[in-house]
């Protein structure tokens, strides 16, 4: 089980988590079949908050922002196609080869001018939420700590100072997701374009993203795609007191013939799942279903 947290360029992709993984299913529930499923998470600081729904259907991944609060600059959302590199190995993560059932997603990456497939998919585990104040998650002195469920409740405290005893309706569901992955790849596409010369010009703004001087290590001109013939760079921060492991990555891609530096996506290899029982420390909700998020936006509003 992976227990970092992986910085997303698009939420399709990856997710926050927190470390602890639990067997128990006790807040589980399930849902019916069908061949879409929404999912909505909230974006931005205090004064630009925008609801991003993205939608799942077979073929298909759409999102939208709406802006609730400020103005909440969307141009980092993305749901392009994307070119994926890995250990020797071109290929595309492709929309139209979206497969959904149910809370479960299939995104197979598709080698470049073959049918040579790997497999990758997400599925959504759902946690109840019906009834969950922001006293459900209790701070500790740090995450390992710390314990229950931290929903937006707690992630905009203002909602839950001007009222102690609100708390989600029936139906509401937090989405946890499991992602599976035949190999550890990168995603990007171009609109992941930066404005940096070099690689190493990336890394070293990379270096100063987080000012507390957390351990770091850079992991810098390894090769990707066909022959290896790519060249990446990742920088990991260790986990601390407070808060998990992150990642950031960038490659060198030559789209229309100019080699142009692109941030990336990272997904791990086999298993990736956040903690999902609340006895085991922290069920972080960060994606919700419609009834959930129609509730965060109307208090989101009324206290933001």
């Amino acid at each position: 089980m992976n227990k970092s947290m992986v910085l997303p360029i698009a939420l399709s992709l990856l997710t926050f988590t927190l470390a602890g993984c639990g067997e128990g299913e006790d807040n589980i529930i399930s849902s019916g079949s069908s061949n879409e499923i929404t999912v909505s998470s909230f974006e931005g600081d205090f004064s630009n908050i925008a609801r991003v729904n993205e939608k799942y259907r077979t073929g298909q991944h759409n999102s939208e922002a709406i802006n609730i609060v400020g103005n909440y600059n969307s141009q980092g959302i993305n749901t392009l196609d994307k070119t994926v590199l890995v250990n020797s190995f071109e290929g595309t993560l492709e929309n139209r080869y979206i497969e959904v059932n149910g809370r479960k997603v299939n995104r197979p990456i598709y080698l470049k001018n073959s049918n040579t497939v790997l497999d990758y998919r997400i599925t959504y585990n759902e946690i109840d939420l019906s009834g969950r104040k922001a006293d459900s998650y209790k701070v500790g002195n740090n995450v390992k700590d710390s314990k229950g469920i931290r929903t937006g409740l707690n992630s905009y405290p203002k909602i839950s100072d001007n009222n102690a005893n609100i708390a989600f309706p029936s139906g509401s569901i937090c989405y946890i997701p499991l992602t599976i992955s035949e190999r550890e790849f990168l995603a990007f596409n171009a609109k992941n374009e930066t404005n940096y010369r070099t690689l190493n010009d990336w890394i070293e703004v990379a270096k100063k993203r987080f000012s507390d001087g957390r351990p770091s290590q850079v992991k810098d001109n390894f090769g990707v795609g066909v022959n290896n013939g790519q060249a990446a760079a990742q920088i990991k921060f260790f986990a601390t007191n407070n808060e998990p492991e992150y990642i950031y990555n960038a490659v060198v891609y030559a789209y229309n013939n100019s080699n142009r530096i692109y941030e990336a996506d990272y997904v791990a290899s086999g298993r990736t799942e956040a903690n999902l029982d609340e006895r085991n420390g922290v069920v972080d909700c960060k994606l919700y279903n419609d009834i959930a998020a129609d509730f965060l936006e109307r208090e989101i509003k009324r206290y933001y």
